[in-house]
């Protein structure tokens, strides 16, 4: 059930809600935060599932739905909720810092973003642990863009359960769909495209500040998406 004031754009603290995908992800993140600076060796050495810059304030979780809508539970708590992955995926746990008003979520090229609450001072940044699980990414991939308000069935679902805690080191408790291993994996041709592509690509002018937040995050740049398809120009 979504929350009574999902038209002021503050998601539900307990879902489900639709969370709005473009380039096989949607972000959460605090306010100018930039996003992950990663390339093909991080990608590699990954989890597959959620990719987060060096301050810990922009996590880009992969999705398999191209574009379109993914259906997601918040879950916030004040304390770490017991681990269980029976029924999902892949399930990672990552520290974020964010205040307790909470990230925005979603998909920042479009806007189309909402924002979770966490607990306490809204002004207070403090750490917090999420562990992220998700379904149907390879379902949702071989389906490509899926939008519900078009009729289309929405094939993936995450949970992401939230609680205040010391940053501490990711835990993947488990990696078990397609979506995720090709991510994690690539052949010696593509990678060797995909370095080269990554050399030409820091030789270009710099991303202004004011738009970094809202760059997509292809760390395989013109390489392969988590679908096997090729990243749109």
């Amino acid at each position: 059930m979504v929350s009574e004031v999902e038209d002021r754009g503050v998601m539900a603290v307990q879902g489900p809600g639709r969370v709005r995908v473009s380039h096989h992800q949607y972000v959460m993140f605090d306010t100018d935060a930039e996003a992950p600076d990663q390339d093909i060796d991080d990608r590699l050495e990954g989890n597959g599932l959620v990719r987060v810059n060096d301050e810990s304030t922009y996590a880009s979780v992969l999705t398999g739905t191209s574009y379109g809508d993914v259906d997601v539970v918040f879950d916030v708590t004040g304390v770490e909720p017991p681990l269980n992955c029976e029924g999902w995926d892949e399930v990672v746990e990552v520290s974020l810092y964010f205040p307790a008003e909470g990230p925005l979520v979603g998909d920042p090229l479009s806007d189309d973003l909402d924002e979770v609450p966490l607990l306490g001072d809204p002004e207070e940044h403090q750490w917090w642990r999420f562990r992220i699980h998700a379904r149907g990414r390879d379902a949702a991939a071989a389906a490509g863009d899926i939008y519900a308000d078009e009729g289309d069935t929405v094939l993936e679902e995450q949970l992401v359960q939230i609680w205040a805690a010391p940053r501490t080191a990711e835990i993947r408790h488990r990696l078990t769909d397609q979506a995720g291993r090709r991510s994690r994996t690539a052949d010696t041709d593509r990678y060797a495209e995909t370095k080269a592509a990554e050399t030409d690509h820091a030789a270009l002018p710099p991303t202004p500040d004011q738009y970094k937040h809202l760059t997509p995050q292809y760390t395989e740049l013109n390489a392969d998406t988590p679908d096997g398809t090729d990243s749109p120009a």
